[in-house]
């Protein structure tokens, strides 16, 4: 729409968003023909893309020469359009929009028609672009222009504010912030087409220098709100990564002590985690479910008494109530592994050990953590060394 300069910083800027809005667009490509849900978002990102790079002074020079100009710059706008309008068929798709859509799809039909009309009505012109200065004129008629503009701020204005008002409601905070990182990128293109009109109406030569920064930081946060639907798997992944790794020596004890609980030999960490990569969220649930039968297996080789010992060494050490339990449950299994390390007979009776954790998998996992955490703090130690003293203390034959 404007003749650009090269303005240093500013173009940088404009080609890192655009760079990173084409990784998005290919990166979801495999998933949206795949996924028929996953298309707006994509057809959407898409275009607006496209119509971003067309809008490239090195672009444009390419394409004029090979095609008409005065075809090209008409044609810029329109794509421009039809990015718009995919962008808020995606986002009211979303939030259910129906009557606002409705409008909206309406004026996409009614807009493209009007431009061609009014582009054929203006004065003789090769190009379609606002000059900032004196000089030959080269741009449509200034009706043009607003109802170019115009179209583009009402429809980037419910964009805006459908995103913003569901991204505040949205539970799932990847969506939340998806929602909110898209709708700041389309707020962006808004401030763009507003100091457009600006522009247009006053003519001021400063103004579209301010163009190349405000277009990058407009596809940079389109760009970071359309990839967090595909940073959830690799993120997922790293979580569960980071579990198995912090539960890995509690485990691999408990495993050593108790083979039958599991169908491997324990490997090493990093051997662990590796394997680890592709099945992250079936390893850890089996890795809970192993432990959890280790504990179990442990039951017979806690003599009567250790789990309540084990509560008052926990009392005494004021351990937050919330984790109490998970501090409990430690302190009795060092004892227990140390019992069965040292070939102690199993008593045949349980210790009653309470299935302490959650309703759920992230709550079981924590207890999960807490347990690991204490299992190799210096509480659980000093317990182990308090049993290992009364056990030499105990008359023969009393010491279970």
């Amino acid at each position: 729409m404007t003749d650009r300069g090269p303005h240093g910083l500013f173009v940088q800027l404009e080609w890192l968003g655009l760079a990173l809005m084409w990784v998005v667009t290919l990166l979801r490509a495999p998933v949206a023909l795949r996924t028929p849900q996953q298309r707006p978002l994509w057809l959407a990102v898409g275009l607006a893309s496209v119509a971003m790079t067309l809008q490239l002074p090195q672009v444009s020079s390419v394409a004029m020469a090979a095609l008409d100009p005065h075809t090209v710059f008409l044609a810029k706008e329109i794509v421009g359009l039809l990015a718009a309008t995919a962008v808020f068929e995606f986002i009211s798709a979303i939030v259910g929009l129906r009557r606002t859509r409705l409008a909206i799809l309406a004026a996409a039909v009614l807009t493209p028609a009007a431009l061609v009309t009014l582009c054929v009505l203006s004065p003789p012109h090769s190009r379609h672009v606002v000059p900032s200065g004196p000089g030959q004129e080269e741009s449509p008629d200034t009706y043009y222009w607003v109802v170019l503009l115009g179209y583009h701020l009402v429809a980037n204005a419910a964009c805006v504010a459908a995103c913003w008002a569901c991204g505040r409601q949205v539970k799932n905070a990847s969506t939340r912030a998806g929602l909110l990182l898209f709708g700041t990128g389309i707020a962006l293109s808004a401030v763009l087409m507003a100091l457009s009109l600006v522009h247009v109406l006053s003519r001021d030569a400063t103004i579209p220098h301010l163009f190349p920064a405000i277009s990058g930081a407009e596809a940079a946060f389109m760009a970071a709100g359309a990839a967090l639907p595909l940073l959830r798997g690799p993120w997922r992944t790293a979580r569960d990564m980071t579990v198995l790794y912090r539960l890995h020596p509690l485990w691999r004890t408990l495993v050593r002590v108790t083979p039958d609980v599991t169908l491997t030999e324990p490997r090493s960490r990093a051997v662990d985690l590796l394997s680890a990569v592709r099945h992250s969220d079936l390893r850890l649930y089996r890795r809970a479910i192993e432990i959890r039968d280790g504990l179990l297996a442990l039951e017979d080789y806690s003599p009567d008494g250790t789990l309540a010992r084990a509560r008052e060494h926990v009392r005494a050490a004021r351990v937050a109530d919330t984790s109490v339990e998970a501090a409990v449950t430690a302190c009795w299994a060092g004892a227990a592994v140390a019992n069965k390390r040292s070939g102690a007979a199993a008593s045949g009776r349980p210790s009653g050990l309470p299935q302490s954790g959650g309703g759920d998998m992230a709550e079981e996992l924590d207890f999960l953590l807490q347990l690991a955490r204490f299992f190799r703090s210096p509480l659980a130690a000093s317990f182990l060394s308090a049993e290992e003293q009364r056990h030499r203390a105990a008359p023969t034959g009393q010491a279970s």
